[in-house]
């Protein structure tokens, strides 16, 4: 028989290496470092890559008639903004008010009466800002920002405090100058009016009326209005330019001390919430929504590809990997030991064991030089007198007849195992000189 040679080290590895090869480890270790650092560079730039490129009047928009600007301004002053997307994306409340900044006149119209009855569950102060512009489509190659603006007929921008659907505002009328002139305004209760440096170019102003307060007054009307509140209404505060506070106006004379005082010191804010659904901004509230959206996409994506990894490592088996089998290297024990269980399971193992123990005894003698031709019972003797002379105790003779008295059936299996076993262990003895299999 020929030895079966072992199985090579550095492919043994590559078996049961944890369930992998070392190729698809090493694109494992690629790919979880990869995640790594994108998601260490999303927490970031991910508000950078979230950046929507739309230049109307929003607080996301970097255009001139964005009001980005505003936001960060009152970030830094200590109040918190929240740009609203969703019914649950901030509440307003009493030092929360609720700013409208030039609505689309379509959805002013839908949404107003929403957002007034919020203002009035919630006890939060409504702030309007007029529009004053119409958008004339993006630049091609800087999609954020405007191509070209249109003034709006005063007409239409009067509609946006129509919408407020209160009868003593429909009477209410603008005006246009060629710049805001003489503006002034008493912050404090029953203090005198402080002069303001105010710059707004083709300023449009609210005349004045019995129905609206000046909270910022100019030379022919009012820029900042206030229709007072009731028992059961909270006060609507009307901005009738926005050239006051988007982002080309708010960096002009006082028009950002304007803004802040008019939030900290008039209607007392510790915050601002600027609904932006009134400009299209509508997104589905729900943790599914957000986990789908960007940039929070990129974290489930993230997520999928490590558990197809972890389904990928325990895919075709459960637990711990079994052990590759141990090859043949210890020599040809293992051999023998199956053949002896194959003879014993066929009912022929005294047949089959007498044949084996000829052949060994055959093979011993060749090593010793002894002649092939001798008969069976003298070759028993001189090797029998070798086995002695090497210190061995082993009958062969008793040997033989034990496996004579083998019944021929099943029930000699365990006798014959171990007379094969002893009989492959003298074998070895006598012609390596130990008990080691090669």
């Amino acid at each position: 028989m020929t030895d079966l040679s072992p199985l090579p080290s550095e492919e043994a590895a590559e078996e049961i290496e944890g369930g992998f090869s070392r190729r698809a480890l090493a694109w494992i270790v690629a790919t979880v470092a990869t995640s790594f650092v994108a998601t260490a560079l999303l927490g970031v730039y991910g508000a950078d890559l979230e950046r929507r490129p739309n230049p109307g009047a929003n607080t996301f928009s970097h255009s001139a008639l964005g009001h980005r600007a505003l936001a960060e301004l009152l970030r830094s002053t200590g109040l918190g903004v929240v740009s609203r997307q969703s019914p649950a994306g901030g509440g307003a409340g009493l030092r929360r008010p609720l700013v409208v900044a030039e609505p689309e006149l379509d959805e002013v119209r839908r949404q107003l009466p929403t957002l007034l009855a919020e203002s009035r569950n919630r006890g939060a102060p409504l702030v309007l800002v007029l529009p004053k512009w119409r958008a004339g489509g993006n630049r091609e190659d800087k999609p954020e920002w405007l191509a070209s603006v249109d003034l709006l007929p005063p007409a239409e921008v009067q509609q946006a405090v129509q919408a407020l659907d209160d009868s003593r505002l429909r009477e209410v009328q603008l005006r246009r100058y060629r710049e805001a002139d003489g503006c002034s305004a008493p912050w404090g209760d029953g203090a005198a009016s402080v002069a303001l440096q105010v710059e707004v170019a083709r300023v449009q102003l609210l005349l004045p009326s019995g129905v609206l307060d000046p909270v910022v007054g100019c030379a022919g009307g009012f820029l900042v209005a206030r229709r007072p509140g009731t028992d059961r209404e909270p006060p609507i505060y009307i901005v009738a330019d926005p050239d006051l506070l988007n982002n080309q106006g708010l960096g002009r004379g006082e028009n950002a001390t304007v803004v802040v005082r008019l939030l900290t010191e008039v209607l007392k804010a510790t915050g601002v919430v600027f609904d932006e659904r009134i400009h299209g901004f509508n997104r589905t509230p729900g943790l599914l929504a957000e986990a789908l959206r960007f940039p929070m996409s990129l974290g489930v994506l993230q997520s999928l590809v490590l558990l197809g990894i972890v389904l990928w490592a325990g895919m075709g088996r459960f637990g711990k990997p079994l052990p590759a089998p141990a090859g043949l290297a210890a020599g040809k024990e293992v051999l023998i030991d199956n053949t002896a269980k194959l003879l014993a399971g066929g009912g022929h193992a005294a047949d089959s064991l007498a044949r084996y123990f000829r052949q060994t005894t055959r093979v011993v003698a060749a090593h010793y030089f002894l002649p092939p031709d001798l008969p069976d019972g003298e070759r028993l003797m001189r090797l029998q007198r070798i086995t002695n002379a090497r210190g061995s105790k082993l009958s062969l003779v008793d040997l033989e007849a034990s496996i004579r008295r083998l019944p021929e059936s099943r029930r000699g299996g365990e006798p014959a195992e171990k007379i094969a076993r002893r009989l492959h262990q003298w074998r070895v003895e006598m012609t390596n000189g130990n008990r080691e299999s090669r």
